[in-house]
């Protein structure tokens, strides 16, 4: 995590009237409605005007070249609603995304990736213009500070004109008036395409494309080589194909790359506060520009390789070497560079009761044994939460799904025949699931399909889970949902969110005498819901793709996932679902509680503009709310209305309360300031409706609080080399750990004692 940096002391020291800049044109005429709060103790999120030296350097940081570099966003058309242009103050945030979120919450609060691409980087759906400011190098007469656009690079029609282009630089030399300021694209495409403008009207610098190699993040990674199109990239994380082994080759760069990948090499250069850019940096993945790089690779499509990143005293001598490597050299590399999760335990399976949540006694690491952590973070919940805040659950536990496991065998590969337990320590064992996307494709695929559709669950079985869903839920017509609960998901250092599958399921299907739908729950669903169909359909997702490669980064054996369910009432007429944490998740230093919430069952996360949920911040002192921030409307409420009422949000921020008293956690090796509870709910009825809580888990942010300063040493590489680091690094957020940046520096008289003689 990277610290803002005297940026406080500056503005105590009387920089503000440099950096704010005026609040009217010098000739009389308004200037644009301010927007930056200039009183935040830390600095401004944002500055509207940069007319010197001072203010500059206020809001940017310094690259690896020495050199200053921030971002800024100008509104695509004159309306009144937009923000006015903004320079980011990128000392607090370095990536936009990030910095819009926390400035401007109220607007961007909910912002994900889907919806930034189209808000700064389509045409048809641009709301702003947004790009990169930086120093440029020396050498080219007028080329001082270059800016750069974003854009959509997977479409050549994106491409900006000269005469959009024209309309930012009036925008931006207007607020930023220091000598030198030039249009410098770093997107192939964008290069090509000014390079094809004759006069278009503004300075232009071009010089960037000569680079051949550029380090952003330097390191080693051993993987397999995949030379991909953006086209080919998104599909790929979209199949859950591309993981940790994998070394990304792409023909241009990418908005970001969500997955944990070995390494990535763009064809197109980044800029230095790019979002591929600084994800990489935070988790200490290689990342470098190469010229042509599909064609620098081409030989090597495929094949496992050890890549080492190297960075040089300036971008043209940065460098990589890259060479094959056998397998044993990656798994041994492999194994001393990933996460691991303490605490998981194997799948105990004496229990074989479908216990209610509030009959399942026992220390919580036993019953996140028997029946997992949703199921068993719910029951120690319930043991203090007020009854009327209860969902009615019960649990079906890992014995049920490992004697399925082991009664149902499929043909051996070779001969012979095998259970499917004895089928997935196979698979585990097998370094093709590693190192073959189609195969391990194949192979999940088949395994999900046998547990769906292959083997007998008993059917006194299957009759006491519908017997216990009448007794639970009151009635065969009620719609329940069966959720998974695996003993690896809701815990502490691993959270498995979105990993597994929920389904509905009617006990009424399964009672009657037919398999015809509609299902008895719900007329609308064309088929019956059955708990047999939900049962195999929670137990299959054990084994989704996604689920399996997030299992391996995190060197969790496959052989001790195992399966269990929270089955609760599907709530089918809630007026309102939220999702709710005994903290703030995006700022640290916030305590107040954040709340999100939509109105019916509509999802509470998502990147849909037309679907953003209510935010709302509560201060809680002594157990009581004190105090409520309206942060944002839901898209879908009326016009001055609201989806938790003040009197529910009240109720709400006393039961979180009391839930981050009562809850135990054991934050093991991390500080229990850098663990919140999250909590999801819903509102039934009113207002005031009833509060019913259906899930409780922990939120580990492992950089929380954690400041990077401390760098390694100097040394002397050898007799002629100094490697050192800069004073201020970046946080891991997979090792929670602090990664430091080497630079190497030739000595011309020699290198002793950590320092150029």
């Amino acid at each position: 995590m990277r610290r803002s940096i005297g940026l406080a002391a500056a503005w105590a020291a009387g920089l503000l009237p440099l950096l704010g800049g005026p609040a009217c044109q010098q000739d009389g005429r308004e200037g644009p409605r301010q927007v930056c709060d200039l009183d935040d103790p830390e600095g401004p999120a944002c500055l509207q005007r940069v007319d010197s030296l001072a203010g500059w350097q206020a809001i940017t940081l310094v690259d690896d070249f020495g050199r200053r570099v921030t971002k800024f966003m100008s509104p695509a058309r004159d309306e009144p609603e937009l923000l006015p242009l903004v320079f980011q103050n990128s000392r607090r945030w370095e990536i936009h995304l990030e910095f819009l979120r926390a400035a401007f919450p109220e607007l961007f609060g909910q912002l994900g990736m889907d919806g930034y691409v189209a808000l700064v980087m389509r045409r048809a759906t641009r709301d702003y213009y947004a790009g990169g400011l930086r120093e440029l190098p020396a050498g080219q007469p007028g080329c001082v500070y270059g800016y750069t656009l974003w854009m959509d690079t997977l479409d050549p029609g994106e491409q900006l004109s000269a005469a959009e282009v024209r309309g930012i630089h009036a925008r931006l030399a207007a607020a930023f008036p220091l000598e030198g300021l030039a249009y410098a694209p770093v997107d192939v495409g964008a290069i090509e395409t000014a390079r094809s403008w004759l006069e278009p009207g503004f300075p232009l610098c071009l010089q960037q494309d000569e680079v051949q190699t550029e380090v952003y993040t330097a390191g080693v990674a051993y993987g397999v080589v995949r030379r991909l199109d953006l086209g080919g990239l998104a599909d790929g994380l979209r199949r859950g194909q591309l993981g940790w082994r994998d070394i990304l080759v792409l023909d241009r760069v990418p908005v970001d790359v969500e997955a944990v990948v070995a390494a990535v090499v763009t064809g197109g250069r980044q800029w230095e506060l790019s979002h591929v850019n600084v994800r990489m940096a935070r988790r200490g993945t290689p990342n470098l520009y190469v010229r042509d790089a599909h064609a620098a690779f081409a030989e090597l499509d495929g094949q496992l390789v050890r890549l080492d990143a190297r960075r040089g005293l300036t971008s043209a001598s940065d460098r990589y070497v890259v060479a094959a490597a056998t397998q044993a050299e990656a798994e041994a590399w492999w194994a001393s560079h990933r996460p691991g999760v303490s605490g998981l335990a194997p799948a105990e399976l004496s229990e074989l009761r479908l216990l209610s949540l509030v009959d399942m006694q026992g220390e919580p690491g036993e019953l996140v044994r028997r029946y997992g952590g949703k199921a068993a973070n719910l029951a120690v919940l319930y043991r203090t939460l007020p009854a009327e805040h209860r969902v009615p659950s019960f649990g079906v536990p890992f014995a049920w799904f490992e004697e399925f496991m082991a009664a149902t065998r499929a043909a051996r590969p070779g001969g012979g025949e095998e259970s499917l337990r004895e089928r997935v320590a196979r698979l585990a064992a097998d370094p093709r699931m590693l190192a073959d996307a189609r195969h391990r494709r194949e192979q999940l695929w088949d395994l999900r399909a046998r547990i769906e559709h292959a083997g007998v669950i008993p059917p006194e079985r299957l009759r006491a889970l519908a017997d216990r869903l009448v007794e639970e839920l009151g009635d065969p017509a009620v719609k329940a949902r069966f959720r998974s609960s695996s003993n690896v998901e809701d815990a502490l250092e691993f959270s498995g969110a979105g990993l597994y599958s929920s389904t509905s399921a009617c006990a009424a299907d399964s009672l009657d005498d037919d398999r015809d739908g509609p299902s008895r729950c719900d007329p609308t669903l064309g088929e019956e819901r059955t708990v047999e169909r939900g049962l195999r359909r929670v137990w299959a997702s054990l084994y989704n793709e996604r689920a399996w490669m997030e299992r391996d980064w995190y060197q969790v054996p496959q052989t001790l996932a195992s399966m269990g369910l929270l089955v609760n009432e599907a709530f089918p007429g809630e007026r309102a679902n939220g999702v709710a944490f005994t903290g703030n998740p995006d700022h640290a230093a916030d305590g107040r509680y954040l709340v999100n919430a939509q109105l019916g069952d509509q999802p509470v996360v998502g990147n849909d503009a037309a679907m953003v949920p209510e935010k709302d911040l509560l201060q809680v002192t002594d157990g009581q709310v004190t105090g409520i921030a309206r942060a944002r409307a839901s898209a879908l409420s009326p016009p001055g209305e609201v989806v938790v009422t003040d009197e529910e949000l009240v109720a709400l921020g006393a039961l979180l309360h009391g839930a981050a008293v009562d809850f135990p956690v054991d934050t093991g090796a991390w500080a229990p300031s850098q663990v919140l509870l999250d909590l999801e709910f819903k509102l039934v009825g009113g207002p005031p409706g009833r509060i019913a809580i259906k899930q409780i888990r922990t939120f580990l942010d492992k950089c929380r609080g954690v400041v990077c300063d401390s760098p390694p040493p100097a040394r002397c590489l050898d007799g002629d080399t100094l490697e050192r680091y800069g004073q201020f690094g970046a946080c891991d957020a997979v090792l929670g750990s602090c990664r430091y940046t080497p630079t190497q520096e030739a000595c011309a008289r020699g290198c002793a004692a950590g320092a150029c003689l």
